[in-house]
């Protein structure tokens, strides 16, 4: 079972109230966290998903503990740019505007560097990369830009070094990091903050699927344990947050000190 930390929040409930926020991949694991955790801050809340019934259940678990916040659920492939279009005119049609955007659909298989067709190195970087760029895009020009206000939050992944298995999945996240970079730089001036969020492993539904031993590859981890999705949640909540106002073109790594362990990986030499 995925793991989980209910303590892993620090924010006031109501901080974000009147704010709108939009999360990709929201339907599990870390983006569903996020939602419930913008929800609890008052946030109201579009989910973005490929599948409807995930997308479904984490409304009606956000609407059970909060139901006078306003969820709207999008099923929809971020990768297919119509579907994107079509989605924004919908969200922003309901809440007028989007505050907050939370770019955290991603995904990935393990592979030698010399084993990846063109065509999976293009789907990893399409989802992970492609995506991230246009939504944020668009919700920037459409909305953030025209209104003065905006936080782009987008979910990366950690160790930064090179890490076995990943060679695409690594190009795509630290595109996306030089990605936040210039959007501030770029954005600044219309107050627009852009950040990143670079966890560790996590230990989601997906996460499972790897068949790994979570004890034997928390042995890597300084901090011994695997991370609970709560705990990336936190983070991006605080910086969707007043808190974060001052905060824009970085990083944030939240690993439990797996960046600076050492030599290793995850998922091994092979």
């Amino acid at each position: 079972m995925a793991a989980s930390n209910p303590d892993a929040h620090v924010i006031a409930a109501g901080v974000l109230r009147g704010r709108h926020a939009l999360v990709t991949g929201a339907g599990s694991g870390i983006g569903r966290a996020i939602a419930l955790g913008l929800a609890a801050a008052g946030a109201d809340v579009a989910l973005l998903g490929r599948r409807p019934e995930p997308l479904a259940a984490v409304a009606a678990e956000i609407l059970t503990a909060h139901p006078d916040c306003h969820i709207l659920t999008e099923a929809v492939d971020v990768r297919e740019i119509e579907q994107v279009d079509a989605a924004l005119d919908r969200v922003l049609a309901a809440f007028g505007k989007l505050d907050i955007l939370v770019n955290n659909a991603g995904g990935q298989f393990v592979s030698p560097a010399e084993a990846i067709s063109y065509k999976g190195f293009r789907a990893v970087t399409r989802l992970n990369l492609d995506a991230t760029w246009y939504l944020g895009t668009q919700v920037a020009a459409r909305s953030m830009i025209p209104a003065g206000y905006g936080k782009i939050i987008s979910i990366t992944m950690t160790p930064r070094r090179g890490m076995p298995g990943m060679a695409h999945s690594s190009a795509a996240r630290a595109a996306v990091e030089s990605l936040t970079r210039t959007w501030a730089v770029e954005w600044g001036r219309h107050g627009v903050r852009t950040t990143a969020i670079a966890p560790g492993i996590v230990h989601t539904e997906a996460w499972e699927r790897y068949g790994l031993d979570p004890a034997q590859v928390a042995t890597v981890v300084p901090l011994g344990r695997l991370q609970a999705a709560d705990e990336v949640a936190a983070m991006a909540v605080f910086l969707a947050s007043p808190g974060g106002d001052y905060v824009t073109g970085t990083t944030i790594v939240v690993d439990g000190g797996l960046d600076v362990s050492g030599p290793g990986s995850a998922f091994g030499q092979g």
